[in-house]
């Protein structure tokens, strides 16, 4: 019994061995491309219902400022907002521009008495990864109002979608954050054209 145990566990260790042989040096890229979109579903899960209160709103910016590099950089509207700033300081104010004042004072779905959800067409995102260290993404936000009985709010997007190097995440203490991105806003879409 005890010899059929030991040929079992050696059987299985040249197998296992085998396996991550034949996985090679790929798995870095799958690790990669999981995390990059935890990143992206964290940021909606942020943004979504920030706007419920003062309290909401203020947890809700800490959890978007955290998954930004501290020299995160935002273009939106033809302004650039630099540098992560901090919540409760005078880099958070309007007009300091940084990624704090952009959330704080300018993003639709952390205004005061918005209950706005934020959800993506997963067929719109794309991740590319550059190397181990940088990858290229693009994603929608498409803002429903809880309150108006789901009505289209707003349709933002991260990055611009065609063209490269325009959303940017690396990885920081082996955890990848966002790290630049042009925002732009398109028309609403209608419920139908994602329905076939």
């Amino acid at each position: 019994m005890r010899f059929t145990v030991t040929l079992t566990l050696a059987a299985m260790a040249v197998i296992t061995g085998s396996a991550a042989t034949f996985a090679g040096d790929d798995d870095w890229k799958y690790k990669d491309l999981y995390e990059l979109k935890e990143l992206h579903a964290a940021f909606h899960q942020a943004v979504s219902h920030a706007g419920i209160n003062a309290t909401t709103k203020a947890q809700a910016l800490a959890e978007i400022l955290a998954l930004w590099t501290d020299d995160g950089v935002i273009i939106s509207g033809g302004v650039t907002y630099a540098g992560k700033g901090t919540p409760g300081t005078a880099s958070c104010d309007p007009g300091s521009q940084t990624l704090c004042d952009f959330y704080e004072n300018h993003a639709g779905g952390l205004v005061l008495g918005h209950d706005w959800v934020s959800l993506t067409p997963i067929f719109t995102e794309s991740i590319n990864l550059l190397d181990h260290e940088t990858a290229e993404l693009y994603f929608q936000c498409i803002y429903f109002d809880v309150n108006n009985n789901d009505a289209l709010q707003s349709n933002a997007t991260f990055g611009l979608p065609t063209e490269t190097h325009t959303a940017i995440a690396k990885k920081v203490r082996d955890h990848w954050l966002f790290a630049f991105g042009e925002f732009t806003s398109i028309p609403p879409p209608t419920l139908d054209a994602y329905q076939q």
